[in-house]
């Protein structure tokens, strides 16, 4: 436990400097070791060979991202690795998979950045640390009921206070965003609702790959998968909302 707390502190320090510092080019390194390391993990909980010269292919189309729209060479990097695969008549085609998770909305979460600001993706962040957060202390001091056989650990009570929480907090920081109030707090009800599947999506996948965590790059968190779940669910949730 003082492992992951220190880990933790360590990871909310850094975030904090990120975000104030609001380096376009430190965020993109930043973006492209995410994913990169997320692709890898995600390769190897696929079954996915070849992990880090497709996480490499990924990151080059990421690079196109910063003179085009980041989500268009997202769907252009599928795209063009499906039309690899069917010229060459490949027996595995779920080498598609981790192009279509993590790294699709990674690719997102760039497109958030990059459009409409730091302050649009501490929106995401905060609101899924909050809810994060309060569903663990509202689970452990009120849940009875499981919320999904894919996280035992997981409840229902934890899950409805975390969402609650989350929405509040991404209500706040959203209201810094945009003028309407109303859309700021249904966006973060969005967010928070994804994110929790997210997360819930990360451990069916680990469970079926029989892991415990992603990675253990990361001491007391596992990897990095483990800790951005919530936030690859979320922010498709937020770049909907902002469709509106």
């Amino acid at each position: 436990m003082k492992e992951r707390i220190k880990t933790g502190l360590g990871l909310a320090a850094f975030v904090a400097v990120v975000f104030l510092l609001d380096s376009f080019f430190l965020n993109f390194i930043i973006i492209s070791a995410i994913l990169v390391l997320a692709f890898k993990e995600a390769s190897e909980i696929w079954g996915v060979q070849g992990g880090c010269a497709l996480a490499f292919v990924s990151w080059a189309f990421l690079v196109l991202g910063i003179f085009t729209n980041p989500l268009l060479c997202a769907i252009l990097a599928i795209l063009v690795v499906s039309s690899v695969i069917a010229y060459f008549k490949t027996d595995e085609p779920k080498i598609l998979l981790p192009f279509i998770y993590p790294a699709l909305p990674i690719f997102m979460l760039w497109q958030l950045y990059s459009e409409y600001g730091i302050g649009y993706l501490a929106w995401v962040i905060m609101a899924i640390v909050a809810s994060d957060s309060a569903a663990y202390f509202v689970g452990k001091a009120f849940g009875k009921r499981a919320f999904s056989q894919s996280s035992p650990n997981k409840t229902l009570e934890g899950v409805i206070g975390g969402v609650v929480a989350g929405s509040l907090v991404g209500w706040i920081m959203g209201t810094l965003m945009v003028d309407d109030a109303l859309f700021a707090l249904l966006a973060s009800f969005f967010i928070c609702a994804f994110g929790v599947f997210g997360d819930l999506f990360e451990s069916y996948l680990k469970r079926r790959a029989g892991v415990k965590d992603s990675g253990n790059i990361l001491p007391g968190h596992g990897g990095v998968l483990d800790r951005i779940d919530g936030y690859l669910f979320g922010v498709v949730a937020l770049m909907w909302a902002m469709s509106w």
